[in-house]
């Protein structure tokens, strides 16, 4: 027998992505749209594809998505853009059921300038580092909203998460790096974090500068005394910390100049 759902007491059409909605069983992606695909746009697939995998959703081809995103694009008129591209599981609602079809949705809204340095709040609860849904860019984010919306409220701009082993992890929609003694460093992906595709151009482009690359396992005190701290992902870029919790971080850093810089050039921002 077929489910039935009714919204407000009226049936509705079961054509609709109840797992995503019940569950937060999806994926999805964002980046800047500034006239065309950006220029990694192959990335960012790669890992929506990888994550329905994990969570065992069917995807379209890569084609297709492109030209959801391009069609959509094309209707709006903004020729720089937020884009959010998300793949929605349908299916039966009971929880351990297995997603039978998915549909893409796409968001367009016009690039918002992210300011030049941010300030963050240390959350009040912790990452399970263990937990595979890190890895992953899921629809349940939940705990990336409270965290987000409870550093907003304490006056902040972005929160920062710590794992179970008190290690620092990421941002609530960023991956966090810092600069101290001609060295980058950033948590390893095993702390419990989102690898982002902006995370791995910056990896490369401090190699391509001879800048060395320290992925390991931090305290908040770490960076805390570093040189410079920053977020990244792919519509922000890079953008500077200048505060976190209430001790003042340094923001004036030539490398991270340079870095930001080769970074926009790679995104074909420049």
């Amino acid at each position: 027998m077929n489910e039935q759902i009714y919204v407000n007491g009226e049936v509705v059409s079961s054509d609709l992505p109840l797992r995503s909605l019940f569950y937060g069983e999806g994926v999805f992606e964002t980046f800047r749209y500034k006239s065309k695909l950006p220029a990694y746009f192959h990335k960012h697939y790669s890992r929506m594809s990888q994550g329905a995998t994990l969570i065992k959703i069917p995807i379209p081809d890569a084609v297709h998505v492109k030209e959801l995103i391009d069609k959509a694009s094309f209707n709006t008129d903004i020729e720089d853009a937020y884009v959010k591209v998300c793949l929605l599981s349908e299916g039966r609602s009971e929880f351990h059921k297995y997603s039978e079809s998915s549909k893409a949705l796409v968001i367009i809204r016009e690039y918002k300038k992210p300011p030049d340095t941010v300030t963050v709040w240390v959350n009040s609860f912790n990452r399970n580092s263990s937990s595979p849904i890190l890895r992953i860019k899921s629809l349940n984010y939940l705990e990336n909203v409270l965290a987000r919306r409870a550093a907003i409220d304490l006056g902040f701009d972005e929160a920062l998460f710590l794992n179970d082993r008190q290690e620092i992890t990421e941002g609530a929609a960023s991956n966090i790096f810092w600069l101290k003694d001609e060295a980058l460093f950033t948590p390893s992906p095993e702390c419990g974090l989102l690898p982002g595709v902006t995370r791995s151009l910056l990896l490369d482009i401090s190699a391509e500068i001879g800048l060395y690359v320290r992925e390991g396992r931090y305290s908040l005190q770490d960076i805390l005394g570093s040189e410079c701290a920053f977020f990244t992902n792919s519509v922000i870029g890079a953008v500077r910390i200048s505060k976190i919790n209430e001790s003042e971080m340094p923001i004036d850093n030539d490398a991270f100049t340079v870095l930001a810089v080769k970074l926009a050039q790679k995104l074909m921002w420049e």
